[in-house]
C-alpha cells in the first residue's frame, strides 16, 4: 500500500523453455524467469513491468515479505548458477498518481534460504522462518 493505493508485486519464478530451444532430452526443463517486478492494479485492471539494475539475475523460491510500502526478497535459488546467495532486497512501492515509482536496495543482511514459509509472530514486527533449504 501507498498513497492509500494498493497494488500487487509479482516477481521471481520459473518458466518452461520456450518450445523453439527444447529438444527431447530438455523438453521438461525450465529457466528463471527475467529479473522483472510486475506490479497489478487489481482496482483498475491495469498491469506494468519495471526492470531494476539491482536484480540482474532471475531467482526462484525466494521469501517474500510485504511491510507498508516495501516488499523485501529474502534468499532465493538461482537456476543458473545452482546456488541459493545469501540476498535481501527491499522494494519500495510508491503508488503516484500516473505512474508508479520503484527503488530497489540490496541490504547487507541476506540469508542463504530457499522453499521455506515466513510468518509473523505477534503484534510487532517479529517473524519466523520455518522449513526449506539452506546452503
Amino acid at each position: 500500500q501507498s498513497h492509500g493505493k494498493t497494488a500487487c508485486v509479482l516477481f521471481g519464478g520459473r518458466s518452461y523453455m520456450p518450445a523453439g530451444e527444447r529438444t527431447t532430452e530438455t523438453w521438461n526443463s525450465v529457466v528463471d524467469c527475467p529479473p522483472q517486478v510486475f506490479l497489478f492494479d487489481l482496482e483498475f485492471g491495469c498491469s506494468s513491468a519495471h526492470t531494476l539494475p539491482e536484480l540482474s539475475d532471475g531467482q526462484s523460491f525466494h521469501l517474500a515479505l510485504a511491510r507498508e510500502d516495501c516488499v523485501y526478497f529474502i534468499g532465493g535459488h538461482s537456476l543458473m548458477s545452482d546456488s541459493r546467495p545469501p540476498r535481501l532486497f527491499r522494494l519500495r512501492v510508491e503508488l503516484l498518481q500516473g505512474a508508479p515509482l520503484l527503488s530497489c536496495e540490496t541490504l547487507d543482511t541476506g540469508i542463504s534460504i530457499s522453499s521455506a514459509i515466513i510468518n509473523r509472530t505477534g503484534p510487532t514486527h517479529r517473524y519466523i522462518i520455518l522449513g526449506g533449504y539452506q546452503s
